[in-house]
């Protein structure tokens, strides 16, 4: 809807002559000069994305409701959620070689004539039989491993449902935070779209006086005309910046969001003992740990196949006529003890002993690279967020000079001591120190969410 809408007013700016699209602008007809009525365009554009959003929430957006919902309504928790599901079900299957089997059969014989022997019937046109078997494994050593290796699987399910759900909410803040950032975008782009049209108002009216030539009047249009670039730029950020969030939420993001102020990362930045703390928390490495052990586990089963299988099988039969060689009985029961020995399967034991001890290596190398992963993902996490801050306070610096700098400029200006040029390059200098400031909180932020992301958090503490 909201994209619609924007490519409908950029239809409406772009397809038309200058002079056609002044006539049929509404705001051109309520008597406003045209170099207002593009600024006026951005602001519509911005409210039509505020008044589309902000229909569906009622209150402000914050970090933990953004969790929340990505972990209720995105489909990757779903997705590994089943995982789970389907590890457990294999941990049952596993738990079979262990069980009884039950079957009750049952079967009708029909026969188009009778048997007849000494003037007794022997069999009758039709004839009913049922049984009753139950088979219970008393020896089978190979399903022991298997059995193992499916448990293991399944812890490693859960770490890594749970590791899937944390990346979610990682991407989720991620996102949270480019659109505060883009807001943040938008307002110092409107800022430096109001200061160019006050500058070019004074400018003006400073050339009609004959204070200043008309290229000082150039100048501050040119000025204007690149503020308003900055706008659109904003504009199209800023809804992109909803959009990827809505998309992470399934849900449309509301117009007002509720940025954090309090330090995600509030630890001691102690190297040894955040490694220390991550290798204890990660769930992808406890998840990698349980997949060694589980094919660890797995690749002993083949070696033990060689060992005989023993199992019982007891069965009861009974039919609708006497048995076979008897007068009177009905009712019959057996008793059998199977044993299977595999002494030779040509090769196929030694092919999946192979196999499987190789898929038990790679398991274990990849613990390990993950393990030595976890030392540089803090350290780098660390320096990145050392960094992040220090270039944080040199934007807040850099920021307050250049307010300071526009307000000594238009000082200066108005009192004939400065040019127009000066006057361009101070907002130019405010607007560049606003997105540099927004850009290194935006750093901070990543640089907070990263840390906690090496330690096997969660980007907020108490949502999980």
């Amino acid at each position: 809807m909201v994209t619609g809408d924007v490519a409908r007013l950029d239809g409406e700016w772009g397809g038309r002559p200058y002079r056609e699209q002044q006539r049929s602008t509404a705001l051109t007809d309520l008597g406003l000069p045209f170099g207002m009525v593009r600024p006026l365009y951005f602001i519509v554009v911005a409210l039509v994305v505020a008044t589309t959003t902000s229909s569906a929430f009622g209150q402000e957006l914050t970090l933990a409701d953004v969790v929340r919902l990505a972990l209720t309504r995105n489909e990757r928790s779903a997705i590994a959620n089943e995982t789970v599901v389907s590890a457990d079900a294999a941990v049952t299957k596993a738990r079979v070689a262990f069980l009884p089997t039950v079957t009750l059969a049952g079967s009708e014989v029909l026969r188009p004539y009778q048997v007849e022997q000494h003037g007794t019937v022997a069999a009758r046109t039709n004839a009913a039989s049922g049984s009753l078997t139950v088979v219970q494994p008393l020896l089978a050593v190979n399903a022991f491993p298997l059995y193992s290796g499916a448990k293991h699987s399944l812890d490693s399910a859960r770490w890594d449902e749970l590791d899937q759900r944390r990346k979610l909410a990682f991407d989720a803040a991620r996102a949270f935070f480019a659109l505060i950032t883009q807001e943040r975008l938008m307002s110092a782009a409107q800022s430096r779209l109001d200061r160019a049209n006050a500058s070019l108002a004074d400018t003006a009216a400073r050339a009609q006086a004959g204070l200043v030539s008309s290229n000082d009047v150039t100048r501050s249009q040119v000025d204007r005309a690149s503020a308003e670039q900055s706008v659109a730029n904003a504009v199209s950020g800023l809804t992109e910046a909803r959009l990827d969030l809505g998309y992470v939420l399934d849900s449309l993001v509301p117009n007002d969001v509720d940025a954090p102020s309090e330090d995600l990362a509030p630890f001691a930045l102690d190297i040894a003992d955040l490694v220390r703390r991550a290798i204890n928390q990660r769930p992808d490495l406890a998840a990698l740990r349980s997949s060694t052990a589980a094919a660890e586990a797995v690749a002993k089963e083949p070696g033990l196949r060689f060992v005989p299988t023993i199992n019982a099988a007891a069965q009861a039969r009974t039919q609708d006529q006497p048995l076979f060689g008897t007068q009177n009985q009905y009712l019959d029961g057996t008793l059998t003890l199977n044993l299977n020995w595999a002494i030779w399967d040509a090769g196929n034991r030694a092919a999946d002993a192979d196999s499987r001890g190789a898929a038990a290596r790679v398991a274990g190398l990849q613990e390990r690279a993950l393990f030595r992963q976890v030392d540089v993902d803090v350290r780098t996490a660390v320096a990145e967020l050392v960094s992040a801050r220090q270039a944080l306070a040199a934007a807040q610096e850099g920021l307050e000079a250049s307010k300071r700098d526009v307000d000594e400029t238009n000082v200066l200006y108005k009192q004939g001591l400065a040019k127009a040029i000066e006057l361009v390059d101070s907002n130019g200098s405010r607007f560049d120190a606003d997105v540099a400031l927004a850009a290194a909180e935006l750093q901070v932020r990543q640089a907070e969410l990263d840390l906690r992301a090496a330690l096997g958090l969660f980007p907020i503490d108490g949502v999980k």
